[in-house]
């Protein structure tokens, strides 16, 4: 009994270290905030946080502060776990979500470790995107992202998109153990694409994180 008590504590404890480090880094690029009445990204992975807003400080500087959306994925973790997040940039409150990574970055248990900005490597491209229009195609309801690095500028011509797929719903992910793969897009559960790319559509800052 004694031991499940610790552990619990240890857990909760370590929770709340990543909630207050990701609020720390919030509070960095956003000084005028008050984190006590905003969520200010609380539960958003902070390494991916962190490196997220130094690059669009860098790449894209009045987007943090002229535009309302933003998406986050944290690549490191496992596709079974909700890794990216839906950002309110003037509040900082983030809906968690499943993302899914290309066919050719997984290792086959449902990680991510590989990525390219190589047409038909059918890998996901790390960095900073931005978002650009929508349109119908053979996944429904797309939204369009170019690419604002390197790592990522073949985004548009590789047509790395924003999409809704069955292989992302929570039953999937529950009966598989981890979420389905695309050929690079990030595709997130169909029950929410339309409200999430309406969000994001038209200029809003997009990130894939690796460390």
């Amino acid at each position: 009994m004694k031991s499940i008590f610790i552990t619990v504590f240890l857990m909760l404890s370590m929770s709340n270290a990543y909630a207050n480090r990701s609020v720390d880094v919030w509070q960095n690029y956003f000084p005028n905030m008050n984190c006590n009445k905003n969520a200010c990204a609380k539960n958003v992975s902070a390494a991916a946080l962190e490196e997220f807003l130094e690059k669009a400080s860098y790449f894209r500087p009045g987007k943090l502060k002229s535009t309302t959306w933003a998406f986050l994925v944290d690549f490191t973790l496992h596709s079974k776990h909700k890794r990216g997040w839906l950002i309110n940039l003037k509040t900082g409150k983030a809906e968690a979500m499943h993302v899914s990574h290309g066919k050719g970055s997984g290792n086959g248990s449902g990680r991510a470790v590989r990525f390219s900005n190589t047409n038909d490597s059918k890998m996901s491209s790390l960095g900073l995107y931005l978002t650009a229009e929508t349109y119908y195609g053979s996944n429904g309801y797309s939204l369009r992202l170019d690419g604002l690095e390197s790592s990522n500028s073949a985004a548009r011509p590789r047509a790395i998109v924003m999409h809704g797929a069955d292989y992302m719903s929570s039953s999937f992910i529950r009966n598989n153990g981890r979420s389905g793969r695309s050929w690079g897009c990030p595709a997130i559960a169909q029950s929410l694409k339309k409200r999430v790319i309406n969000s994001l559509k038209g200029g809003s800052l997009f990130y894939h994180y690796h460390n």
